[in-house]
């Protein structure tokens, strides 16, 4: 798989790619009315590289403190919870919800 497939999977819940403290790259949502934000990223701590890979979406504060944590199976069951929801409502929620309330991988 190329990166491109990757990124396209996630651009309809606003994430983009960046580049992390570490020098590495990461998916990164940053909502707009919330200056908390999320990084995606394999269990190594870098930039997935397919849909299948076991991920984890990381939380963290405006001043970049680390909030929690979920790791899932991979982006296709990540995805599938996104896509469970109104895109209005507020991502980093739905996953804590889901971390708060499931018996997650």
């Amino acid at each position: 798989m190329d990166d491109n497939t990757l990124l396209e999977a996630y651009e309809p819940f606003d994430f983009y790619e960046t580049e992390t403290e570490e020098g590495c790259s990461a998916l990164i949502y940053e909502p707009i009315d919330n200056e908390d934000y999320a990084l995606i990223t394999d269990v190594d701590g870098t930039m997935p590289i397919d849909l299948e890979q076991e991920i984890i979406f990381a939380a963290y504060t405006a001043d970049g403190a680390f909030a929690w944590s979920v790791s899932f199976e991979n982006s296709l069951q990540f995805l599938e919870l996104l896509n469970k929801h109104p895109k209005n409502d507020n991502l980093i929620d739905i996953v804590k919800n889901y971390r708060d309330n499931s018996d997650y991988y």
